[in-house]
């Protein structure tokens, strides 16, 4: 109650700060009161005055363009109903004020916002905009917009949604303070919100600091996946919680999930985007109009074949079989061919590894090929891995799906996905073909991504079968960001 008083306080005093500021502006603003809504702080009855034409009802599709210590303009608009695009030429910044050669009626109004009040404005809109519903794509809508200032526009609204869910998430946990590597993907993701919300994105300054922040969000994000890991098992062992293995496995799909559709929306624009703007100027970003299905799954073979004989000093022999009913491309159908083949590499090393580890010689490593089918029709298309490494007891089966037995485990904790091992501190490492022993389940995340299933059967003291069943019609292709 105390907590909630003291936020309530906190908005009523932001909004008086923000009211006295513009007692002094001259010519005309538009400001309407919002309610602030935050399903964590309760702050139901706070009321709060933002930006001129902009209201909290709006944020989480029409977000604001700025920076520490800039200026906000409120120069009068044709129509005040139409809001402010991020990154709109109406959005000025000290420096272009004294630049601009505009005069009398024309001239812009500008308030000043301290970096304190900017920071707690960012924050009531992060807590805002975690509780509005994110939008799915599907491939039909990205291959029917292969614009790269189409594609930042869009990016520009959604990804800050994406963004604050998750870190709404990390809050919602008890105790997550207590947590480093909770606090430390905290932290990352604030970055991110600050920078993709103040980045311009203008006619003037074109894409350019735009993809600058996105290959930042996409750098700084490549360790993400560890730190949830190793964060949320941290979280689960010294939590006083009732929560289950199946608490902290969904919501690790969910977080994981939302951070797969944020990637795709961060990698796609820095491949579109051109080479002067500081992409790679793909045509068509990081999906393939003719993704071929076999000659991915003959990359991942061969890439996990030298890993395991890199890591074991010997692999496996594999056939790879295609089949196809009634279709003139059979194997051939837009995908994103990267998450299809991180979801192969993740098969194969698990099978070939299995396999090298069940044969006792050469010869009988020789007898266990791993067999690999790919199967399509006009509607779907199938890829299935067949190993005779001996399977999975079926009492411990399911726990292939889950983040709490691989190398992101404690020190001696089962790894029943793969073989995981401790640095001298005791401290889980994550080894290149062992991975950080959450390889199933992230796969089974990128194959559901875009509509797919992935399914394991297993045979003790026999072997295994993986089945990737993924729509090949782009219109089926959507994106499925939660459970």
């Amino acid at each position: 109650a105390i907590l909630a008083q003291a936020q309530v306080n906190l908005a009523t005093f932001i909004a008086a700060c923000i009211r006295a500021l513009t007692r002094s502006m001259r010519g005309r603003a538009v400001f309407r009161s919002a309610r602030i809504l935050s399903h964590q702080r309760h702050l139901h009855d706070a009321s709060a005055r933002y930006l001129p034409g902009t209201t909290a009802e709006c944020l989480e599709r029409r977000p604001w363009s700025c920076a520490p210590g800039v200026l906000f303009t409120t120069r009068r608009c044709s129509s005040h109903s139409k809001w402010l695009e991020p990154g709109d030429d109406r959005i000025a910044t000290d420096q272009q004020l004294v630049t601009s050669d505009r005069k009398g009626a024309d001239a812009q109004r500008m308030v000043p916002v301290p970096e304190s009040l900017l920071e707690q404005l960012l924050q009531t809109e992060a807590a805002y905009v975690a509780s509005s519903k994110v939008r799915a794509v599907s491939m039909h809508e990205i291959l029917d917009t292969m614009q790269a200032h189409r594609v930042a526009k869009f990016i520009h609204l959604e990804l800050p949604k994406r963004i604050a869910i998750r870190m709404s998430m990390i809050e919602s946990l008890v105790g997550w303070q207590m947590v480093p590597e909770l606090v430390q993907s905290h932290e990352n993701m604030s970055g991110w919100y600050r920078d993709v919300r103040l980045v311009r994105r203008n006619r003037e300054v074109g894409l350019k600091e735009f993809i600058a922040v996105m290959k930042k969000v996409k750098r700084q994000g490549d360790g993400m996946v560890g730190l949830g890991v190793l964060g949320m098992h941290k979280w689960y062992s010294s939590s006083n919680t009732d929560h289950t293995h199946e608490f902290v496995n969904k919501w690790l799909d969910d977080y994981f999930m939302i951070r797969i559709g944020s990637n795709m929306l961060v990698d796609h624009c820095i491949v579109l985007a051109s080479v002067e703007d500081g992409g790679l100027g793909h045509p068509t970003g990081i999906v393939n109009t003719n993704c071929d299905i076999v000659r991915i799954c003959e990359q991942a073979a061969q890439y996990a074949k030298a890993l395991c004989e890199a890591q074991l000093g010997r692999s496996p022999v594999y056939s790879i079989e295609t089949s196809a009913w009634d279709s003139p491309a059979p194997h051939e159908f837009s995908y994103i061919p990267s998450y299809l083949r991180y979801i192969m590499v993740e098969l194969f090393k698990n099978s070939f590894k299995a396999t090298v580890e069940r044969s006792t010689d050469d010869a009988n490593l020789r007898a266990r090929p791993v067999r690999i089918l790919v199967s399509s029709d006009s509607m779907h298309c199938g890829i299935r891995v067949s190993d005779q490494a001996g399977g999975i007891p079926f009492d411990v089966g399911k726990r292939i799906w889950s983040y709490l037995y691989g190398a992101a485990g404690a020190a001696g904790s089962v790894n029943l996905a793969r073989g995981g091992e401790n640095n001298s501190d005791g401290v889980p490492i994550a080894t290149p073909l062992a991975g950080w022993g959450v390889g199933l389940p992230i796969s089974r995340l990128h194959a559901r991504y875009l509509g797919g299933t992935l399914i394991l059967c297993s045979y003790p003291g026999m072997g295994t079968d993986v089945s990737l069943f993924l729509p090949t019609i782009s219109r089926n292709q959507v994106e499925v960001l939660k459970k």
